[in-house]
């Protein structure tokens, strides 16, 4: 079966039939007033024999098309027939079905020309109409105003005179004369200053030369206004994202968290997230020194618990039989020695706050069965008592322990592993977060210096070194050496001490010596292209995008060579 022909959409509100067949006469399209006007669904005519439609139609169709029309009784109807060719050069034949009038009302279409007239002028598109020559047939009221012109002004005129006048940049009709196809373009209108999406149509005679153009025009300045805006907003949001993510990186160095590398970044939008969903159970793993507890710490005061209390309890350093009576408090007289007011425990102490479980791989066997039943009904009985209490405070636990190791030693139990770490965040070692190496020596070191009352200081060389170092003691070895650097330091740059002090250490890869030459000219050019960026940009944004790197990156790496963010 044919390829539909694409099809006007006013055809389908004509109280008038179109019927297109194909060259062996079979139906490809029709509209709706056809299929009524003979009894069927528009959709039920596709792919029928032409002579199915009414008596006589398969001879009439045969003798060549007469200009005569075909009148049938069953249905009551008239045909007219006008041979056309389809855009691939195929033969068609259009069938105009109309249903039989009295005499007084005509044949000569006298209504269909007035109904397509006043389609024709209350289209919201704009439509252009011109013969194969491109002279200027018609124009409708709605491209008289998106042009600003008077029809009368132009019809007779060739197309191509539009352009000449500058009414338009360039012309749609000409480019469908000289490539014989349909062409869609855009067209910047210099009167009303709109944009037009317009669209050109040949329709081709019997011969396959173009007959007419029809150009449909649809306005889409506003849409392009609306585009444009919605960049702005987009841009803005940007914007705000970014000041947000600055002003986040503030405050976490307000409460010694530094996270520039991605993989802080991350943990601490995980963090963030988990704060303002008050989620509970949530164990913290890694290394000792990479700062668990300060991450508690900063979860608890990032969640809406950050007015009530935070408790916390070390299971390695309570004694395990005080553990339970620490934990779950204890009533008067519970066992020897006890307090003759009882006390109250420390889970209680945390209501409606956050208690946090430090090293809690070293939680006694048997008091882990009881914090697990603890957890599961969120109730605990204090030593000596009766009464059951509840526990209203957030879980978090933390651990530098392997726990699978532990619980596959049986020295853990699987059950309060599952319990713990319904929230699992892994924190990375020092090691690999190098990005945040120079922002928490450079953190510790202003620090210090206010301590100690010093003005030490250190360069690209020292930052370099300890890039390169291991850092097994993680973020509280760095912390040791920044301060022992800046108090017993007799000169103001610790360069030299940070070498020596980090020699018995081992590098990653080879000694810093070996590798001063390269570092040195590596640095040399990193500022070179730093001070190029800055002459060329007017903002740390400017010049991230210029070098390729984050905004972040862009300041950190200023301050490191000593070179303000405006240009002087």
């Amino acid at each position: 079966m044919n390829t539909p022909i694409p099809w006007p959409d006013f055809f389908d509100l004509l109280d008038e039939g179109f019927i297109i067949l194909d060259g062996a006469q079979r139906v490809i399209q029709a509209n709706p007033m056809a299929g009524r006007l003979l009894g069927l669904e528009a959709g039920a005519l596709a792919g029928r024999p032409a002579a199915e439609l009414a008596l006589n139609m398969g001879r009439w169709l045969e003798q060549g098309q007469p200009s005569a029309p075909l009148r049938s009784e069953r249905p009551a109807c008239v045909f007219r027939a006008v041979p056309l060719t389809g855009p691939q050069g195929e033969p068609l034949t259009v069938l105009r079905v109309g249903p039989v009038r009295p005499p007084d009302e005509g044949e000569g279409g006298g209504k269909l020309l007035r109904q397509l007239q006043t389609i024709f002028d209350h289209s919201s598109d704009g439509i252009w109409v011109t013969d194969g020559a491109g002279t200027i047939i018609s124009i409708n009221r709605a491209s008289e105003q998106n042009n600003a012109i008077s029809a009368a002004q132009f019809k007779g005129k060739k197309v191509i005179s539009v352009v000449r006048e500058g009414l338009v940049d360039r012309s749609v009709t000409m480019e469908v004369l000289r490539k014989k196809r349909q062409i869609s373009l855009i067209q910047h209108i210099k009167r009303t200053r709109k944009q037009l999406l317009v669209t050109g149509t040949p329709i081709f005679d019997a011969a396959g030369n173009i007959d007419l153009v029809v150009v449909n025009e649809r306005d889409i300045t506003e849409l392009n206004n609306l585009r444009s805006s919605l960049e702005k907003v987009r841009r803005a949001q940007e914007r705000v994202q970014s000041e947000l993510v600055e002003m986040t990186m503030r405050e976490l160095m307000e409460s010694d968290i530094v996270a520039e590398s991605p993989a802080m970044r991350k943990l601490m939008t995980m963090i963030l997230k988990l704060a303002g969903l008050d989620a509970s159970e949530i164990l913290l793993l890694g290394e000792s020194g990479t700062g668990k507890g300060l991450l508690a710490k900063y979860l608890h005061q990032s969640s809406p618990r950050r007015d009530r209390p935070f408790l916390q309890i070390n299971c390695a350093a309570l004694p395990a039989n005080l553990f339970e009576a620490e934990l779950f408090g204890y009533e008067r007289g519970a066992f020897t020695g006890a307090s003759e007011t009882g006390k109250a425990g420390l889970l209680e102490l945390a209501h409606g706050g956050t208690f946090f479980f430090d090293e809690v791989g070293e939680i006694p066997m048997d008091m882990q069965a009881k914090l697990l039943k603890c957890l599961d009904d969120r109730e605990f009985i204090p030593l000596g008592g009766k009464e059951p209490k509840k526990v209203t405070c957030r879980i978090v636990a933390a651990t530098n322990r392997d726990l699978d190791e532990l619980v596959a030693q049986g020295r853990f139990r699987k059950d309060l592993y599952y319990r713990l770490n319904t929230f699992l965040v892994r924190i990375p070692p020092l090691r690999e977060r190098q990005d945040d190496i120079f922002e928490l020596a450079n953190l510790y070191l202003r620090r210090f210096n206010e301590q100690f009352q010093t003005n030490k200081r250190f360069t690209h060389r020292a930052v370099e070194l300890l890039t390169a170092y291991p850092f097994p003691g993680n973020v509280r070895e760095l912390i040791g050496i920044m301060k022992k650097a800046v108090a017993i330091c007799e000169e103001q740059v610790l360069d030299a001490f940070l070498e020596q002090m980090l020699r018995g250490g081992a590098p990653r890869s080879g000694t810093a010596g070996s590798r001063s030459s390269l570092s040195d000219e590596l640095a040399r050019v990193e500022r070179e292209m730093l001070r190029k960026a800055r002459a060329a940009c007017a903002t740390t944004r400017e010049m991230a995008a210029f070098l390729g790197i984050s905004q972040p990156s862009v300041v950190r790496k200023l301050k490191l060579h000593g070179l303000s963010q405006t240009d002087s």
